[in-house]
């Protein structure tokens, strides 16, 4: 654990700010679904469900992301920040875009707000961009993590830039492409492009340093790297030019990769030297549970089954689902636990290390409370789905409390820890 805090390690203030925004963000999703079920039962271009979708994406999962990495970038690339005032630029401009689009998404509404919260966004992740890519070359460290995020924030970078153009495009049309299948293309780039990539870059460099594995077989990693890049691409070229055929193949040369990947998390899960899993590493595996239903989804939706031609619309919002409120939320839950507590601890008691008996990272906040909130979101991501498939507005409205009641007992414990005070002993 003492691993993820190095003397290259920036200010505090510069990472909890991201954690706060976006607990606070995954807290009014969640009532966003309970007052809004409806969202989930139509067809996916619908103004409430990109609002909710770009809240989740950016203001939660994006958010949090930002404020770790910069937390684990000195650790994996053993160098300093590039710079904490581009970090602070990026974080106060990607709230107030993504507060701004989630706005205009609801009116729907393509006007001069749209386009000042996606030129926002924009110069928000091109402070980060910058910020990433000047920290990676100042370091000499050449491993396969440090690849992947490089080629994830690039993607990231790519996935903004479709999106301002697909506003541009709705306003003033130029391209010929649907703006469904752009939808598509753009929602792909980040999901594939930015959020696995990034979390194969970090998870294979934290979880086996949790799970304190060694020996853990690297090629695996540099298969899914290839496989992951050129699928996207062709994918996205696809998707773009309208083949079917390039469409298909590319997700039959991305699932090998992500596989791959999975490979190495089992191998270092077998290899560990610490056998009992804590809170966090259990939400953590419970996040790779849940990928395994939009792999399933995937290939149902792209081989278009005959008899499953009247939930081609259900299906497509339960795999979008599936992968954000699903894995990936379930994923940022689990690590902030694993991240957060040992980032303040070292902000109250770096100056009492090895002076006076401390309390552990673990004990600035209530396992109990994780527990509930971990079992909690398993219903409602359970109920979630059943809802979206079935249409039933009912069971959808029961998801968003029981999501609801899990979101806001993680900013219980995550502002706990935040506002954790030196006991004195």
């Amino acid at each position: 654990m003492n691993q993820i805090a190095s003397q290259n390690a920036p200010s505090p203030k510069v990472v909890i700010p991201h954690y706060a925004f976006g607990g606070l963000t995954w807290l009014v999703v969640t009532l966003l679904i309970v007052f809004n079920p409806e969202a989930f039962t139509q067809h996916f271009f619908n103004p409430e469900l990109l609002a909710i979708t770009h809240l989740l994406v950016l203001g939660w999962i994006t958010m949090i992301i930002f404020g770790a990495l910069y937390q684990l970038l000195p650790v994996i690339m053993e160098v300093k920040l590039y710079s904490e005032p581009f970090a602070i630029a990026s974080f106060i401009l990607l709230g107030l875009g993504t507060i701004l689009l989630a706005f205009s998404f609801w009116q729907f509404s393509f006007g001069a707000i749209m386009f000042v919260a996606a030129t926002c966004v924009v110069v928000a992740v091109g402070f980060f961009v910058a910020n990433v890519l000047f920290t990676a070359h100042s370091s000499t460290k050449k491993v396969i993590d440090r690849t992947f995020i490089i080629t994830s924030v690039i993607w990231l970078l790519f996935t903004v830039l479709a999106g301002l153009a697909l506003a541009i495009n709705q306003v003033h049309p130029f391209l010929k492409t649907s703006q469904i299948e752009l939808l598509k293309l753009h929602s792909h780039a980040g999901i594939v492009g930015w959020f696995i990539q990034l979390i194969i870059g970090v998870s294979s460099k934290l979880l086996p340093m949790f799970m304190v594995s060694h020996h853990v077989n690297t090629k695996k990693l540099s298969v899914a790297y290839y496989a992951i890049n050129i699928g996207l691409i062709a994918g996205l070229v696809s998707l773009f030019l309208q083949m079917k055929f390039g469409i298909v193949m590319s997700a039959i040369i991305i699932v090998p990769g992500i596989f791959s990947y999975l490979s190495f998390i089992y191998e270092a899960y077998t290899k560990r030297v610490k056998k009992q899993l804590d809170i966090g590493m259990k939400q953590t595996a419970f996040s790779f549970l849940i990928l395994v239903i939009p792999f399933f989804l995937i290939f149902t939706l792209l081989f278009n089954f005959e008899f499953l031609n009247n939930l081609t619309l259900p299906l497509s919002v339960a795999y979008g689902s599936a992968i954000v409120i699903g894995f990936i939320t379930s994923l940022v839950m689990g690590q902030t636990y694993k991240t957060l507590p040992f980032i303040v601890w070292l902000k109250v008691y770096r100056g009492r290390i090895g002076k006076v008996v401390l309390p552990l990272p673990k004990d600035l906040y209530s396992e109990k409370v994780a527990i509930a909130q971990l079992w909690l979101f398993a219903a409602g991501f359970v109920l979630l789905l059943l809802g979206i498939s079935t249409t039933i507005v009912n069971l959808l409205i029961m998801s968003g409390i029981s999501l609801f009641l899990s979101a806001a007992l993680y900013n219980f414990n995550l502002f706990k820890i935040i506002f954790h005070k030196p006991e004195n002993k």
